[in-house]
């Protein structure tokens, strides 16, 4: 562990055990906050969702004052909360847009978004067909792994599990799919 994060930690630590709350936040916010706004940005991309993960976070780590102490390296410890949060957060949104996605009223709902037009419509559900026939064309092991992972919201540690492979075929499995559909979605746009 470094110096710098030594004394910080320390230095938070005091202010906690000092009782000094308000000052143990601010001080945990100027060490912390705008490097993890970036971070979190990158995830996201989406200021307004990375700023509520790192506010979230921060508040987290400042109010959970009995597990500081056991926190080796706090540095690491808070970016990976914050790492760990925006997946969970982009997990809440597929879920969501599935969800929108799958609801009755969906097409209802496109005529109302300003966005989307007929041909906007037409575009991605012609795409929308060809990605499903380059996934068809997958091997079969590889398809099934894709759409456990990509279609049903799995884990590559629970996919793993249930096919009693490891996690390092999964990720072997996943790369050969996203390569053979991007490639042929690169050939589709070029056509």
């Amino acid at each position: 562990m470094d110096q710098k994060g030594d004394s910080t930690k320390l230095d938070l630590i005091n202010l906690i055990a000092q009782n000094k709350g308000d000052h143990a936040y601010k001080y945990l916010r100027e060490q912390y906050y705008n490097v993890l706004l970036k971070f979190a940005v990158a995830y996201l991309k989406s200021n307004e969702l990375a700023e509520e993960v790192v506010e979230d976070v921060l508040f987290q780590v400042w109010s959970s004052q009995q597990k500081l102490e056991s926190i080796n390296n706090l540095r690491v410890y808070i970016f990976t909360a914050v790492r760990n949060r925006c997946f969970t957060q982009l997990n809440r949104l597929k879920r969501e847009q599935t969800l929108f996605l799958n609801t009755s009223d969906y097409k209802e709902n496109l005529y109302f978004n300003h966005n989307i037009n007929p041909e906007n419509m037409m575009v991605t559900s012609e795409l929308s067909k060809f990605i499903r026939e380059i996934v068809d064309d997958l091997p079969p092991r590889c398809r099934q792994i894709y759409k456990m992972v990509r279609e049903e919201g799995l884990r590559n540690k629970d996919v793993a599990a249930k096919l009693n492979i490891s996690v390092n075929t999964i990720d072997v499995q996943l790369a050969i799919a996203i390569k053979k559909l991007s490639k042929a979605i690169q050939l589709y746009y070029n056509r």
